[in-house]
């Protein structure tokens, strides 16, 4: 490790005095985005799935580091897993043998690797595979990272900050990101819950072709990224809209938070349909967060801006020095200043990033379990806002956040 940061730290700096000299380019955003991509693929896996969630933390880390990071979400590994035949054929038998015969590399990542391929009874899916001997290489990155957060904790630059707290919950979204018996019943309460939606496809897994380092599932085609004037703009907007209803029926009634669906993994087609894939990053928020997160975002869309201060405080486990009222005031105003704008000047990005600031600067540490749904709903609004500008995520909400609360005031009075 040390090594690898000395050795790439010399080659930022090297790149950054070039662009300050006579006639060079400031480059330095760029520059870091490269450096920090760079660095963390061969820090190893492990490193990498973090930087991946990370990426969109910008409660615990400048913009401008989440925007390299951001790279990560590309394929960083593009090498296929050697002796597949031989991994499926110990897997699945004979079938595996079959299926190895007709791969062919569609994907790869750190973690796995995804071909298609043709079941002997003549069905074309997709092979999530992961890699071999992952699962030891990233216990070893997770100690040295667990190890690290508590030296850090330790310093005055980290004091207050729950470093080994986050760094824990960073690695437990990684442990789970290689149990593929997980995903693939996570995958399985995706596809039902995008039932309702004729226009949302996600493919349906193959759990009698599946293990905890194989997951098989249906294979769907047509996954190239469409750019906007590919498609009509009946279709785009449509499109849009049933993706948003799928994503806030299983977020607001059923809890179940997609974190990961950005371009890479949200397709949309040309005949109007969209494919969601990958459900490695999933998450499941408990009764109480789903509450909390609802009614937020309920008084948000009311431009209720003390209920929504007292909704986070609520969430939130404030530093030593926290500033209470200072954060009450500030988000009051923002939210405040936010519901007044038109569908096409909300920005979600800024708002959540402001919402995040607030809380890092008057020293709030943010429930995990309220951060992921923002964080999902950041992730998505990056992916269709070229295909539908216009769309009004708080007005296509209400539906899903009164139903929901509705159903919380009944249970609660039949109990």
């Amino acid at each position: 490790m040390a090594a690898v940061l000395a050795r790439s730290g010399a080659i930022l700096g090297w790149r950054i005095a070039r662009s300050r000299l006579p006639g060079g380019r400031d480059r330095s955003d760029g520059e870091l985005g490269e450096w920090l991509a760079q660095v963390v693929c061969e820090l190893g896996p492990a490193f990498v799935k973090a930087a991946q969630l990370l990426s969109a933390r910008v409660d615990l880390l400048p913009p401008r580091v989440c925007r390299g990071l951001a790279r990560l979400h590309d394929d960083v590994v593009r090498t296929p897993i050697t002796g597949l035949a031989g991994l499926l054929g110990d897997r699945l038998g004979e079938v595996g043998h079959a299926l190895a015969r007709s791969c062919e590399l569609v994907g790869s990542g750190s973690i796995a690797c995804v071909y298609r391929a043709v079941t002997p009874d003549g069905h074309e899916v997709a092979v999530k595979v992961r890699r071999p001997g992952i699962e030891s290489v990233l216990r070893r990155d997770l100690a040295i990272m667990c190890s690290v957060a508590g030296v850090l904790e330790r310093t005055p630059m980290f004091r207050g900050v729950p470093v080994r707290e986050i760094v824990g919950q960073l690695a437990d979204s990684i442990r789970g990101q290689v149990d593929f018996e997980r995903e693939a019943v996570e995958l399985r309460e995706l596809h039902a819950g995008v039932r309702d939606e004729e226009r949302v496809l996600v493919p349906q897994p193959r759990p009698e072709l599946s293990t905890r380092d194989v997951l098989v599932m249906d294979h769907v085609g047509e996954l190239d990224r469409r750019q906007p004037w590919q498609v009509t703009r009946e279709v785009r907007e449509g499109a849009v809209l049933a993706v948003l209803r799928s994503v806030y029926r299983m977020l607001f009634l059923h809890g179940l938070v997609h974190c990961d669906l950005h371009p890479g993994n949200l397709y949309f087609r040309r005949d109007g349909t969209v494919v969601m894939v990958d459900a490695g990053f999933t998450t499941r928020l408990g009764e109480h967060a789903r509450t909390k997160f609802t009614a937020f975002f309920y008084c948000m869309s009311l431009g209720d801006g003390p209920a929504c201060a007292d909704v986070v405080l609520s969430t939130t486990k404030p530093r030593p020095g926290a500033d209470v009222d200072g954060f009450r005031c500030d988000l009051a105003e923002l939210v405040e200043v936010n519901s007044g704008l038109s569908a096409a000047e909300f920005d979600l990005v800024s708002f959540a990033a402001s919402l995040f600031d607030l809380q890092r600067r008057y020293g709030l540490a943010a429930d995990p379990q309220f951060v992921f749904p923002i964080l999902s709903l950041l992730v998505l609004e990056g992916a269709v806002r070229d295909m539908h500008p216009e769309v009004d995520f708080q007005h296509e909400a209400m539906p899903f956040l009164t139903k929901a609360l509705m159903e919380r005031v009944v249970s609660t009075d039949t109990a």
